[in-house]
């Protein structure tokens, strides 16, 4: 899968999209009268909001850019984003992170069935001292065993594990 080309308009286009596909969709939970539905929707909209929001708390500009707008240049991916965020100075070097990742993904991309559904679940963790980011490709991959994971002296680590068909890696540093 490649990635597309984003510029700020573009990203923009996406939000306003993506925001008005949830306000509409409760609308047509309110207008058939299944309030319970509005409102999670509502709920959830709002949580994945707070998620998103609490990234900038990562101090990783790059890499924030780099998880909230992966669905829109990696469309055969969904993504569901967890963060648990303490700010905090970062010395890994924020450029190379984000490159890194989108290396990854081209990885996985190259395993992919267009035909199915994948969902990255990225979870975001981070104290004042030390972060780490998982994702977990969830769908079935092309591949038999764990593939070689690109290497990096810039500050973090990386692991990753296939199971099952699941890849999870983990990024983790300073």
């Amino acid at each position: 899968m490649e990635s597309e080309d984003l510029t700020i308009g573009k990203a923009l286009k996406f939000a306003r999209h993506d925001f008005l596909n949830d306000l509409q969709l409760m609308l047509l939970y309110m207008d058939l009268g299944k309030m319970p539905e509005a409102r999670n929707t509502l709920l959830e909209t709002t949580e994945r909001m707070r998620h998103l929001s609490m990234l900038e708390k990562l101090r990783l500009p790059k890499t924030e850019i780099w998880i909230s707008t992966f669905e829109w240049r990696h469309t055969a991916f969904s993504k569901k984003l967890q963060c648990d965020i303490i700010a905090g100075d970062r010395t890994a070097n924020d450029e190379v992170i984000a490159d890194y990742l989108e290396r990854l993904i081209g990885i996985v991309g190259e395993s992919v069935d267009p035909m199915d559904e994948y969902i990255v679940h990225i979870i975001v963790k981070a104290t004042e001292e030390q972060w780490s980011l998982q994702l977990t490709i969830e769908g079935t991959l092309s591949f038999t065993e764990s593939p070689n994971l690109p290497n990096t002296d810039d500050g973090f680590e990386v692991s990753g594990v296939l199971q099952d068909k699941q890849w999870t890696f983990t990024l983790s540093g300073r």
